[in-house]
């Protein structure tokens, strides 16, 4: 359990749910989409355990009916994306192989909360003849061209890259049939640049609830000892009230 739940503040309406990561994967699949929503995870490990089994859920347990499948984003901080398709892999998903056609799409934190080229686009990994582990490093988006425009996706603050991102995978997603896009982001790279003000800003500058026309789920995923460490009572409970459940993830 978390040592700073016991406040008063943890205990008055802030937080939804505390779960280990088995428990929790069966709230992120039940979320509903417009749902804007944070989770906090204590450690690396078991925030790897929740996004590996909510992917290997929905992207093989339920996979009767390919229509009905949902496009995953994940956005990482402390894993490469190579460590993360690795992961993915030893869950029993098969990225290069029958898979590769898959909906999901693996960014580092760093890339998409910087601040987007209008002459770069997010192209898929086969594009990117000669200079592969760099670019694996930073996306990974298989069998996919997702463009870089802010237009679709209403966010009224700076047009970060994970803007046009959302926008494009949101069009994908129509296109394919998906049920809709799932995000689980790591909010890691604002607090490895000191960004705390503008993580504020960025967080609140969205709703608890989406426009009801986009069919997306977000997790806004923080570290506890960040949070404990970087943010004040009063940025804390700012960002709390623009989710719209805030989820506490623990150790299995």
């Amino acid at each position: 359990m978390f040592g700073f739940l016991d406040d008063a503040f943890y205990s008055e309406k802030r937080i939804a749910l505390t779960a280990d990561p088995n428990a929790m994967v069966e709230e992120l699949l039940v979320s509903g989409y417009g749902e804007h929503n944070m989770l906090v995870y204590p450690n690396r490990r078991t925030f790897r355990q929740l996004y590996s089994k909510y992917c290997r859920n929905v992207l093989l347990e339920n996979n009767s009916n390919s229509s009905e499948n949902e496009i995953i984003l994940i956005i990482s901080y402390y894993d490469t994306v190579s460590n993360i398709r690795n992961v993915l892999k030893r869950m029993g998903l098969d990225l290069d192989g029958e898979l590769r056609n898959g909906p999901i799409v693996i960014v580092d934190s760093v890339t998409a909360y910087s601040c987007s080229n209008p002459d770069q686009v997010f192209a898929r990994a086969d594009n990117n003849q000669g200079n592969g582990n760099t670019f694996d490093k930073r996306i990974w988006a298989p069998n996919e061209q997702l463009e870089d425009s802010h237009a679709s996706f209403p966010i009224h603050y700076k047009p970060y890259r994970i803007v046009s991102l959302l926008s494009s995978l949101l069009q994908c997603a129509q296109n394919s049939g998906s049920k809709g896009l799932c995000v689980i982001a790591d909010m890691g790279s604002f607090y490895l640049l000191n960004r705390i003000e503008e993580l504020v800003d960025y967080e609140c500058s969205y709703a608890p609830k989406f426009d009801k026309r986009i069919n997306l789920k977000a997790f806004c995923c923080h570290h506890r000892l960040e949070v404990k460490k970087a943010l004040t009572i009063e940025q804390q409970s700012r960002i709390f009230s623009h989710h719209n459940r805030n989820l506490f993830l623990t150790s299995s």
